[in-house]
């Protein structure tokens, strides 16, 4: 993958010369790393949850768990999943990597045990998540906008974590959105890669998918949003390596691949949003 301007420049090019392409109706979000920086806090629910409430010694004394942050190898596998299919992950990778070498072997949680004490261990600190760098300004400058385009959220977290997460983003935030698809939606069937997500976002904005902007931080989530038929904008992580971030463009097909969404430019898209102009200058 080439630097992010570039990547950016060339996607707005496709862009610009797709005569075809529906206009832009609704703007989708999802929320764990897209909107919210929940991964720092998410890490070490992961690590009580695995080792029921107290992390041993010997776990605490390796990095990255020193910092309450689990390896990048592990987390990501887990970005974008819910949490009946990341448990499993973990758990046989705390088998394989996190068991003494001396004494007697750690008994872990099984997956639905895991998902549990994980959701326990967040709720109780996810009031305290910030929001993502550029994360309030975006969505203030969609909802600012002469377009005043309709907002969702479609997240695989389920509901209760998201009413807990929002509490101190109301304001400037989730006031703006006109509706929320978690992932334990009853019409959610199957979770991110698969569509539903979306496709039910898009529906309770009443607008096609395709007329749809997404915005994804996971590689499952970006291939949800193009399998709903959407057009999506990628911002992973910054852990991941140049050729890791290609995937997004590769296997994801992202519209637009970039390091934050202070670069975020909409003009492509028909847009009047250009966060990359309102750096530095604006107060909302």
């Amino acid at each position: 993958m080439t630097a992010s301007t570039d990547t950016h420049t060339a996607s707005e090019t496709t862009i610009a010369d797709d005569g075809c392409s529906p206009t832009i109706k609704a703007i989708l979000f999802d929320l764990d790393g897209t909107l919210l920086d929940t991964e720092t806090l998410s890490d070490k629910a992961v690590l009580l949850a695995t080792f029921g409430g107290a992390i041993p010694p010997h776990i605490l004394a390796q990095s990255p768990m020193s910092n309450y942050s689990i390896p990048w190898e592990l987390k990501k596998q887990l970005l974008g999943l819910r949490g009946a299919e990341w448990a499993p992950i973990v758990i046989d990778y705390a088998q394989r990597h996190w068991q003494p070498s001396k004494g007697n072997p750690i008994r872990f949680p099984d997956a639905m045990q895991l998902w549990k004490a994980w959701e326990d261990h967040l709720s109780d600190m996810c009031e305290q998540v910030d929001a993502c760098p550029g994360a309030k300004e975006v969505v203030q400058a969609f909802a600012n906008s002469p377009q005043q385009l309709p907002m969702a959220i479609a997240t695989s977290s389920r509901y209760a974590g998201v009413d807990k997460k929002r509490k101190r983003h109301e304001e400037g935030m989730f006031e703006h959105f006109q509706a929320i698809v978690a992932g334990d939606d009853p019409a959610v069937k199957n979770g991110k890669p698969a569509p539903d997500i979306y496709l039910q976002a898009a529906k309770r904005l009443q607008v096609r998918p395709e007329e749809c902007l997404v915005f994804e931080d996971a590689l499952s989530g970006v291939k949800a949003g193009k399998a709903a038929g959407c057009r999506v904008v990628a911002i992973p992580d910054p852990r991941y390596t140049e050729t890791e971030r290609a995937v997004f463009e590769t296997e994801g097909c992202a519209d637009v691949i970039l390091n934050s969404l202070w670069e975020f430019d909409g003009r492509p898209f028909g847009l009047d949003v250009n966060l990359s102009s309102l750096r530095g200058t604006t107060t909302f």
